[in-house]
């Protein structure tokens, strides 16, 4: 069999940061499972939604150490990824929570990373592609956990929709993030 030397993208350098974009893509499909897995499947106790919120964390924790470490802002990915998952096990692990402290784990958690992914992505805009979807996430990671906090009298069934709603969401924005710009040629050099 003979190689196919005329294809344009013969010689042409593998894609920057391939591997990152692949493990931001997978992270991010994952949390949109979790994500449509909380929205559908709403559990019936607080133990069970912790453990769920607690995953959805940790996952969230992991993919923000994964869009950061090829920015070049490793130290600040490492602290917001490593918020979510202090929040992730936090909440998985105390199965004595009540309703309220669960909510106030998930809400100030939200509001606190949101923000900081907000500032981080607009810091960082020249070197991040994608970061207008990333400071996106962030603001509804704000507007979740507001409205989290606002409504403690929530059921499990809403908390959990709406934790779903605003896993799948940040999931997708993620999905997409990591394969903007990653088309053939998109790289080309002029």
């Amino acid at each position: 069999m003979a190689a196919n030397v005329s294809s344009p993208y013969a010689g042409a350098p593998p894609a920057r940061h391939t591997g990152v974009r692949v493990a931001v893509g997978l992270l991010g499909l994952a949390a949109l499972v979790v994500g449509i897995v909380l929205l559908f499947h709403p559990v019936s106790a607080a133990h069970a939604l912790a453990l769920l919120i607690g995953l959805a964390f940790v996952v969230a924790g992991l993919l923000e150490v994964a869009v950061g470490w090829s920015s070049g802002h490793r130290t600040s990915a490492l602290v917001l990824g490593a918020l979510l998952v202090i929040a992730g096990v936090l909440a998985a692990a105390w199965p004595g929570a009540t309703l309220w402290t669960l909510v106030l784990i998930t809400g100030l958690s939200l509001i606190v990373h949101g923000i900081a992914r907000v500032a981080l992505a607009i810091a960082a805009r020249s070197e991040i592609p994608g970061w207008g979807w990333l400071a996106f996430a962030g603001v509804v990671n704000v507007l979740v956990g507001v409205l989290a906090i606002a409504w403690p009298e929530a059921t499990v069934f809403v908390l959990s929709f709406i934790l779903g709603l605003q896993v799948a969401v940040f999931g997708l924005v993620l999905v997409c993030a990591a394969f903007v710009g990653s088309a053939p040629g998109a790289h080309a050099q002029s």
